[in-house]
């Protein structure tokens, strides 16, 4: 079959004598419908990722039709349309116990989307595979990876009815899925501020109550200005960059919370406001993954049309187009893109 190889930084290629995949114990072998590129895979792409070796399969978000089920699977059967999460816990470490599966010591984790035919390990298809409805389009389905991630945050924020909200980097795809949750959630006000014009119009039209278009050095007196002098009740960092982590401290009101949500290169030290942090009784909260419950919720609210994922879909394109696809995202040219095996 055909599948793009991840080869090491700046290196992907189409491989056309890959093996066809086979279903063990408790697997599933589907034929991949759409996949979506995703920023791990742009950050991946661009500078490596530790969990991630070369040579490795590639791209993790998808939905596909079931063609082979392996022994002990009794959920799904041949002909069904599924999607699932990008890993899944062992159900037995301590963290597991502790219920954040999350953090789990032993997480089964599933690459290679990009691909005609694509195998989904025992535990994943145990917790986190779903049957996505046959009128549902397969790519918006596929968006299911970074909601989860995103409603596990959602969750241990708990914005409330009336509060103020800014999201750095709002105009990506998690930024938007943010923007969409913390409306969900009854915030009153949503600043969005990012670097593109064009991504802070689809924040607009998703509700956005103001847009900021980065790098504004008077970004906190427009905060300030928007939230009766106060600051924002939350401050969600999606950018991933070390100057937004510490913006992000500079803008939240006294007794707030900020998300850094945004991952960092792995040694990246930050220097932060310790007085503020301390008189000033923030909350600071880092959030990774998500649980196979925040999986449910995040596919119910897919399906169910609450979290709008079409307006993530900027493009569609062919497997020899996954490279220029990660360029065009990592440019801001585009949300996410579908890659369609069959083009």
């Amino acid at each position: 079959m055909r599948a793009v190889q991840y080869l090491g930084p700046g290196k992907l290629e189409l491989k056309t004598d890959i093996p066809l995949p086979e279903a063990g114990e408790g697997e599933l072998v589907v034929k991949v419908l759409q996949a979506v590129t995703c920023g791990t895979d742009v950050k991946t792409y661009k500078r490596g990722h530790p969990k991630f070796k070369p040579p490795s399969p590639f791209g993790h978000e998808f939905t596909g039709e079931v063609v082979e089920v392996g022994r002990n699977v009794k959920q799904f059967k041949v002909g069904m349309r599924v999607t699932s999460n990008v890993f899944a816990p062992c159900g037995a470490c301590y963290f597991c116990k502790m219920g954040q599966g999350n953090l789990c010591e032993n997480m089964i984790y599933n690459l290679g989307a990009y691909a005609e035919y694509f195998r989904i390990p025992a535990p994943i298809v145990r917790y986190n595979t779903f049957e996505v409805p046959d009128d549902f389009p397969a790519a918006q389905a596929a968006v299911l990876e970074p909601l989860v991630s995103v409603v596990h945050a959602q969750a241990r924020l708990a914005i409330q009815p009336g509060e103020s909200v800014v999201i750095l980097g709002a105009g990506g795809p998690i930024g938007l899925m943010h923007l969409q949750m913390a409306l969900r959630s009854g915030a009153s006000i949503v600043i969005a501020v990012d670097l593109s014009s064009t991504r802070l119009e689809i924040a607009a039209h998703l509700g956005a109550s103001s847009c900021i278009k980065a790098p504004d050095a008077s970004l906190k007196e427009k905060v300030d200005e928007l939230t009766a002098g106060r600051g924002a009740d939350t401050v969600i960092e999606c950018a991933g960059t070390a100057e937004t982590w510490i913006q992000a401290v500079e803008l939240v009101r006294k007794g707030g919370r900020v998300l850094w949500f945004g991952g960092l290169p792995g040694e990246t030290k930050v220097e932060l406001h310790a007085h503020k942090i301390h008189y000033g009784e923030l909350t600071m909260l880092g959030t990774h993954g998500g649980t196979p419950l925040d999986a449910l919720h995040a596919f119910e609210l897919i399906t169910a049309g609450v979290i709008n994922t079409a307006i993530l879909i900027s493009a569609e394109v062919g497997l020899d187009q996954v490279e220029p696809a990660l360029e065009r995202m990592a440019a801001g040219e585009v949300i996410k893109v579908a890659i369609n095996p069959a083009l």
